[in-house]
Parts: C-alpha cells; sequence; structure tokens
C-alpha cells in the first residue's frame, strides 16, 4: 500500500479537512478520524503559489 498520497486539502466551513472523495454534489470528507459526506458546494479550496510567475 502506498503511504506516500497526495492528500487534498479543503476547508468546510472553516475546518481543514481531507477530501476523500470528491463528486459533483456530494463529496466524502475526514475530519479528526471521522468520515462525513458533505455537500461540494459547501467545500472551498485554496490553492497556494510557490514561485511568482
Amino acid at each position: 500500500m502506498d503511504t506516500k498520497q497526495n492528500k487534498t486539502i479543503g476547508t468546510y466551513f472553516g475546518l481543514k479537512v481531507e477530501v476523500i472523495l470528491q463528486m459533483d454534489h456530494s463529496s466524502l470528507i475526514r475530519f479528526q478520524e471521522r468520515e462525513f459526506i458533505v455537500d461540494t458546494a459547501d467545500l472551498v479550496f485554496r490553492q497556494t503559489l510557490r514561485r511568482a510567475a
């Protein structure tokens, strides 16, 4: 089993969560070792750039 997977991190109403599976209308997330199904529209993803162009 590959333990070096890239984790997708998002924010759900101000809480930092791991996104396990993302679909059009609902997503499976993990927060504090628990898994929840939430509306995808409520998730916020922030992309950061490491270097300026």
